[in-house]
């Protein structure tokens, strides 16, 4: 006796080719997607539009300011003045006590801590050390 499934197998055989073909049609019909040549502009910026554009404006605002003030570098390091004696009288004062602070400081001969608590010394008599 032969199974359901040897019955159908059976009955069905004589469609398999045609279901091949049908299969290899639809198979060939599916577009392939193209192969990516290089990334444009658009997609390396894709992910954050608006944060881009507002960086590119800061930049543009930093340089038109940059552009209104019309000093060179090399005019704002002239209007630095030199430093005076007694400017460099106090540097030195400031140096000396910040040495001061930062040293550590000389080691003090502590005395030995005294306990915070009373001792017990027998059965049933406390003490307080003093």
């Amino acid at each position: 006796m032969r199974t359901p499934r040897e019955i159908l197998l059976q009955q069905h055989q004589a469609a398999a080719p045609k279901l091949d073909a049908i299969r290899a049609g639809v198979v060939a019909g599916l577009a392939r997607p193209p192969a990516r040549e290089t990334a444009s502009w658009r997609e390396w910026l894709w992910p954050c539009p608006r944060a881009w554009t507002g960086l590119a404006a800061a930049w543009l605002v930093i340089l038109g300011l940059n552009l209104a003030t019309g000093k060179s570098p090399a005019q704002t390091g002239d209007a630095i003045a030199p430093c005076s004696n007694e400017a460099l009288l106090e540097i030195r004062q400031q140096q000396q006590m910040l040495a001061k602070l930062i040293s550590p400081p000389a080691a003090v001969e502590a005395e030995p801590p005294q306990p915070a608590y009373p001792r017990r010394s027998g059965i049933g008599r406390t003490r307080i050390a003093v």
